[in-house]
């Protein structure tokens, strides 16, 4: 199951990259370089040649492809002293087939639909995980709901929650961006949000759902099975 899980997040991103047409596609790795927003902007699908993780670095440190390279396993860089790791994630997965019924909707998730969706979303996730991320790249993302569908945890007039679900060409269902604002962590939307992008899967009929998971929401996503 490793390989459909990082299939989805290197899909999921080469997604972005063509609708926002800021993707750079060899058949030596693939690249995402945004012009206003921190997320995805990295480099990607890299064969695991050593002398093309040299040249990738140095095109990197030549400013012509992202700063922020991701790699299946860290001993593919471990010892090198031109790179730094910034984070590991952990790649789980949840069959979802015979699990109808088993998710909860939340009256305070709702899917973005406009410009001023996708402004709010870009505030959370910019505030949940403290970079930037531009809202022109949502709205551009967000026009094709067969393949991803976005949404935001609001209550009491504030956004505090947000997450995303992609689906790919494998039918995995892909769990992406889950974050929490500081001012509304510890009170469950974490798992109200990742149980509502569940949900969707299961309507959609998803083989799976797959995601990475930092050390914050691994917990979290362990109780979900």
């Amino acid at each position: 199951m490793n390989k459909e899980i990082i299939d989805n997040l290197y899909e999921f991103w080469t997604y972005i990259g063509e609708k926002t047409s800021r993707l750079t596609e060899t058949e030596e790795y693939k690249a995402v370089s945004m012009l206003n927003s921190d997320w995805p902007n990295r480099i990607f699908s890299i064969s695991n040649d050593k002398e093309l993780l040299t040249k990738v670095i140095s095109l990197s440190q030549q400013e012509l492809l992202p700063n922020i390279i991701t790699i299946s396993k860290p001993t593919h860089l471990e010892n090198n002293p031109e790179v730094q790791l910034m984070f590991r994630q952990k790649n789980m997965a949840l069959n979802i087939q015979n699990l109808e019924g088993c998710f909860l909707d939340c009256e305070n998730i709702y899917q973005v639909k406009s410009q001023k969706d996708a402004i709010n979303f870009a505030n959370i996730a910019s505030e949940a995980f403290d970079y930037h991320l531009d809202a022109n790249t949502v709205d551009k993302i967000n026009q094709d709901d067969s393949k991803i569908k976005i949404f935001i945890y609001q209550q009491d007039n504030q956004y505090l929650g947000c997450g995303i679900v992609y689906f790919d060409s494998s039918n995995n269902a892909g769990l992406h961006m889950i974050g929490t604002v500081p001012k509304g962590r510890g009170k469950g939307i974490g798992m109200k949000m990742t149980e509502k992008l569940l949900l969707e899967a299961s309507k959609n009929g998803s083989n799976s759902c797959v995601l990475h998971a930092s050390l914050m929401g691994k917990s979290m996503y362990k109780k979900l099975g």
